[in-house]
């Protein structure tokens, strides 16, 4: 749906534009003097990450979607979409997977409009290094974000990437909006390490846990390496994060989940408050959309402090991660936690040696009070650890589904299919745009 998808972007753009500005409205948006002052870059800037909001990505759905369609949680509301992805037999059809392709280029075409104009802009109050290596960053998770759903991202020998999109779309001639085939994984990799590059270069000394900082975009290398495979620059970035970044690790979990505020250990948030909130709660305490999976609940080692964040609500269990009842709850994109996972599997798998990365691994366990573990006998051996450490650790935060794909157990965890390591292209995008291809086992027309 790529002609029709930029149309909506350009109209939310253009009105995203006025508030900051605080212009007279405008009813349609020149893309090539949109741009014109600081304010003007803020304020697509700020577009983007609103855009994140949105229930259908960062709002709710892209993360707990992810531990829906694993292990970790039930659907037991009334919602189609959702009910499909808990069974695991997602059509092209599915509305999920339809709006979030949609809500994602939304995000690659506000960052694509700064990237392409901010160096015109002439205006001293402009910090143009930080929101030219802001935009990149943010376009860069929003690139790994649809690789993850769409494309085989476990596979950098495949064809089945995304379409790159990386020139921002004017409204002044449609025509101009392009009929995109897919990128190999290999390319999607390269477009994605590229922005981050630039992010990292650009935006040294930034930290604000509101946005795609410096450390954040170090760390999302540092994750993207991981699922390419890049073991040595994975352990790297990660390496630099927890040695140098000025995060530690919050002894009292409570400071994590129990507030709205970011934590120590949190190094990007989309944020939410009582005025622009999150769904978080509402599906995950209020109603049964997302329920816990009893198998998440027996999977916990006895002694776990990270098994005391659930909760009974209305005869079902629930996670207790979104705590907060006005639903103010961030988004926990990133955070410290995860990048020593990140660093001990890189190691281990680096080495071929099982016990490589367990003294990160073992930091983790014992924050959570559980004893360390002293030895491991086998790389599958370790594969297990380290999926049952993310999963007591990341559970609800949407990482279960992917871990399991990069690693290669849906078939053996799940009882799913191959070809469902990715979810389906869809069908309204099929339809529109020729150049696309669905990916193997799924319906095309």
């Amino acid at each position: 749906m790529m002609k029709k998808i930029f149309i909506t972007i350009l109209s939310v753009i253009a009105f995203g534009a006025c508030d900051v500005l605080d212009t007279e409205p405008q009813t349609s948006l020149d893309g090539n003097t949109v741009l014109v002052d600081a304010a003007s870059a803020e304020g697509i800037l700020l577009g983007a990450y609103s855009t994140m909001q949105s229930d259908v990505y960062y709002g709710t759905e892209y993360v707990l979607n992810i531990d829906l369609i694993a292990d970790n949680s039930v659907f037991e509301g009334f919602y189609d979409s959702q009910m499909e992805i808990d069974q695991k037999a997602v059509p092209f059809t599915n509305l999920w997977v339809t709006d979030i392709w949609v809500s994602i280029y939304r995000v690659i075409n506000m960052a694509n409009l700064l990237i392409d104009d901010v160096d015109g802009i002439d205006d001293p109050a402009l910090d143009r290094d930080r929101v030219f290596g802001e935009a990149h960053a943010v376009r860069a998770l929003a690139y790994f974000d649809l690789l993850r759903v769409y494309g085989e991202h476990f596979d950098t020998q495949s064809n089945y990437g995304i379409p790159l999109l990386i020139s921002s779309i004017p409204d002044s001639d449609f025509n101009q909006i392009p009929d995109l085939p897919r990128a190999t994984v290999a390319e999607t990799y390269a477009q994605i390490l590229s922005d981050l590059n630039t992010a990292i270069e650009l935006t040294e000394g930034s930290s604000d846990t509101g946005t795609m900082n410096y450390w954040a975009a170090l760390s999302l290398r540092a994750r993207v390496n991981l699922y390419k495979k890049d073991y040595q620059a994975a352990w790297d970035d990660a390496n630099e994060v927890i040695t140098n970044g000025p995060f530690f690790l919050e002894s009292n979990l409570d400071n994590l989940y129990f507030t709205t505020e970011a934590s120590s250990e949190s190094i990007f948030e989309v944020e939410f408050n009582d005025q622009d909130q999150s769904a978080f709660n509402t599906y995950t305490i209020r109603r049964n959309e997302y329920n816990v999976d009893i198998s998440l609940l027996e999977s916990f080692e006895e002694g776990d402090a990270r098994a005391n964040y659930f909760t009974v609500a209305q005869g079902r269990d629930k996670t207790n991660k979104y705590s907060d009842n006005t639903n103010s709850n961030n988004t926990k994109v990133i955070r410290l936690a995860e990048l020593y996972l990140i660093r001990s599997e890189a190691a281990t798998m680096n080495s071929n040696d099982p016990n490589t990365g367990l003294d990160d691994l073992n930091t983790i366990r014992n924050r959570a009070g559980l004893g360390s573990i002293t030895s491991i006998a086998t790389l599958e051996d370790y594969k297990d650890i380290i999926l049952a450490e993310r999963r007591a650790e990341l559970n609800f935060e949407g990482h279960r589904f992917f871990d399991l794909v990069r690693l290669d157990k849906i078939g053996e965890v799940l009882d799913m299919e191959d070809f469902r390591k990715v979810f389906p292209i869809p069908r309204t995008e099929l339809q529109v745009s020729p150049a696309l291809v669905q990916n193997p086992g799924y319906e095309s027309n």
